[in-house]
């Protein structure tokens, strides 16, 4: 029996955590983590430990797959691959001829890490819509970080810092392997511990300070923050006048955001939130992490961001040893999401002026981030600004992971052609025209560089794909080629080493070492004399924004859903609901039918706090129905005593296992897509009303 080990990292979230895969007669058989790997220091999760079961589960898609009969119907037959792949280059082409490039979409999930291929791929063909959900997973952290510093704030320093500050961010289970191995080291340091979320998670629970914050009044609170370190002199006075401008107006603007205000806007207690502040002030370096959920899912995300990063500054954080880094991904402009790949940087002018969603948010036309979705419903459902008639999407069940599952669904119902790209049927798959069956991360060659700070790493294929799974890149190159895209790469290894080349490395050389890593440059703005803003300084008071319609100070919006901001609304469903935090089980909607993980997190939660949930006499585990003013779903009551008494919170990504489960168990059958955060497109889902009634079996 022939077994071999493969150094490689995995794919199954955004952590990319180091992995040794265990290979028996060309089959994966077991995955265990790899102690030498820099972050993640030999921790795996379920999810990654379920490889194997994903990939030889009997229900995998292995042959590409087109749609019978009605195109409302879920009926669908084998083909071959040429043949698959004709149907999406005659219907691409038959758009762009009659209704032009722009007219298609593709979009992808947030991982697999395809963004740059199919950034390419779109450049050629001439369409600028990429739509991916980093309006809601991150890019208002960019937007909101970019425009104030020129760089994201998503990279602290946490195993150097003397004081860790959690923003609506649970990196135990969302990013347990790329950031819990430092939060470890520095509290074992003696760093200080703030947690700023509504829910009592293990690390608010060990928190020096936690704020059980109103859900959507974030905004509040920071500026209160910022407010508190002025008026006390606890700011970096050489740095704010060196680096920074705008600071008077900043300083007149937050002063009405006394700690009593705060206090009665955030349902938080006033000595609360100064010992907070005192404490992020007072213990320098201090990190902040900004959940990538947590922080993007609201109408004032932009602002959020903005004022989070305002607080990082005035504090002498930025690009600090123990705060807020910035980190250059080793292949620099050709990045996963590098301006060498953007089709909205290499197109024409005038065809990327076209970027569904720059009419409405600008700023995404100065610090590129993909369409939102958002942007990209209107003009297939209205064809506003103009028709968009075909989608292809990778790795993506919109349907259970946007907002408003129902009107997504209806939207993409309404396209003449759809193409999904995905592992297994889902409630998405389930409207498309064609499904083409990808390989597992285990099952092919990927570099990772994507929120990797300082490094990229080799992913190594260990087994090669069941048949007839193919490499996503290689779809591509195979679909480029179909289309007459001739300047597509040729090969998935021209791709890589084309990705590689800033390094000075091709892929087997990279594959030879496993990773690769530049320094660490801090207080880079010391070195080059400036800031890549504006003004060359951090933009306190952003001037330049007031030329897009934008505030150029943040500012604080109560939740348009809320008891202050629809209070007859609030008088029917009396409980605040925030949604989508993490379960280190899953990733968003995907694997809800492996076994493993399944047994782990069986059915959709809601965390209530008990004398809430016996209020309508609901027992802990009771079955429940949730609804809002846009419906009702099913959910499984679970009982938390650190819940606020007037919050509930419900997992996301349920629909597996039973009829229409997308209807009946899917939390975004509940959420809304509108109104929009107005500069980043964010979705307002983490402060929603709601009502609860026992299900009478």
């Amino acid at each position: 029996m022939s077994t071999t080990k493969t150094r490689s990292i995995c794919f199954e979230c955004h952590s990319r955590c180091g992995v040794i895969l265990e290979v028996k007669n060309g089959k994966l058989t077991g995955v265990k983590g790899d102690p030498d790997h820099p972050h993640s220091h030999g921790y795996t999760c379920p999810k990654g430990r379920a490889a194997a079961e994903i990939i030889y589960h009997p229900d995998r898609i292995t042959k590409p797959l087109i749609k019978v009969g009605s195109r409302t119907g879920k009926m669908f037959e084998e083909t071959s691959w040429d043949t698959a792949l004709g149907i999406i280059a005659e219907k691409l082409l038959a758009s762009r001829e009659k209704w032009g490039a722009e007219s298609v979409v593709i979009g992808t999930g947030t991982t697999r890490g395809t963004a740059p291929y199919i950034n390419r791929f779109l450049t050629l063909f001439g369409s600028p819509n990429f739509m991916a959900p980093s309006n809601m997973s991150g890019g208002p952290i960019v937007l909101g970080s970019a425009a104030t510093c020129g760089f994201g704030l998503v990279d602290p320093d946490y195993a150097n810092s003397s004081c860790i500050l959690l923003w609506a961010h649970n990196p135990e289970a969302s990013w347990p392997g790329l950031y819990m191995y430092d939060i470890r080291e520095g509290l074992k340091k003696g760093a200080k511990l703030i947690v700023v979320d509504p829910r009592g998670t293990k690390l608010a629970k060990k928190a020096d300070h936690w704020l059980q914050i109103r859900p959507g009044t974030d905004v509040a609170l920071v500026l209160c923050f910022i407010n508190i370190i002025i008026e006390n002199k606890l700011y970096d006075r050489e740095f704010v006048e060196n680096w920074t401008t705008g600071f008077d107006q900043l300083k007149g603007h937050v002063s009405s955001y006394t700690p009593k205000r705060c206090a009665e806007i955030t349902w938080l207690k006033e000595q609360d939130i100064e010992a907070a502040a005192f404490c992020f002030a007072d213990q320098r370096p201090a990190g902040i992490g900004p959940g990538m959920a947590g922080v993007c899912q609201a109408n004032d995300a932009f602002d959020l961001s903005r004022a989070l990063t305002i607080l990082s500054a005035i504090t002498g954080n930025l690009e600090a040893k123990g705060g807020n880094l910035n980190c250059v991904p080793p292949t620099r402009k050709r990045s996963c999401y590098g301006p060498d790949f953007s089709a909205f940087d290499n197109l024409p002018k005038e065809q990327a002026a076209k970027k569904l969603g720059l009419d409405r948010f600008p700023l995404i036309g100065f610090i590129p981030i993909p369409s939102p979705p958002q942007a990209v419903w209107p003009a297939i459902e209205h064809g506003k600004p103009y028709p968009v008639k075909a989608a292809g999407l990778f790795a993506n069940n919109s349907v259970c992971a946007y907002p408003n599952s129902r009107h997504v669904s209806n939207v993409l119902s309404s396209l003449d052609f759809l193409f999904a790209v995905d592992y297994f049927h889902t409630p998405t798959t389930a409207l498309a025209d064609v499904i083409l069956p990808p390989a597992h991360w285990s099952e092919r060659d990927e570099i990772e560089d994507l929120l990797m700070k300082n490094h990229v790493f080799c992913q190594v294929k260990a087994v090669e794909p069941v048949p007839e799974c193919r490499d996503e890149k290689q779809i591509l190159v195979d679909l480029a080629k179909k289309m007459g895209l001739n300047d597509y790469w040729g090969s998935v290894r021209e791709a890589l080493d084309y990705r590689l080349e800033p390094t000075g490395m091709t892929f087997e050389e990279l594959k030879k070492h496993g990773k690769f890593a530049t320094p660490v440059t801090y207080k880079g703005y010391e070195k080059y004399g400036k800031f890549r803003t504006p003004s060359g300084k951090v933009e306190l008071y952003a001037e330049y924004l007031t030329m897009m319609g934008i505030s150029p100070l943040p500012n604080f919006k109560e939740p348009d859903e809320g008891p202050e901001g629809s209070p007859q609304l609030y008088e029917k469903y009396p409980l605040i609901l925030t949604t989508g935090g993490r379960n280190v089980v899953y990733y968003h909607s995907s694997h809800r039918n492996i076994p493993s993980l399944k047994k782990r997190a069986p059915d959709p939660e809601l965390q209530i706090h008990p004398d809430t949930a016996r209020r309508y006499g609901i027992e802990d585990h009771d079955w429940l129905y949730l609804s809002s003013p846009r419906g009702r779903v099913e959910i499984r009551a679970r009982f938390d005593h650190d819940m606020h008494p007037r919050v509930v919170h419900a997992v996301h990504g349920f629909w597996y296992g039973v009829e229409e489960g997308w209807k009946k168990l899917n939390i975004n059958m509940l959420t809304n897509d509108e109104p929009l955060c107005p500069v980043t497109g964010s979705v307002p889902i983490k402060a929603l009303l709601c009502n609860i009634e026992k299900i009478q079996k």
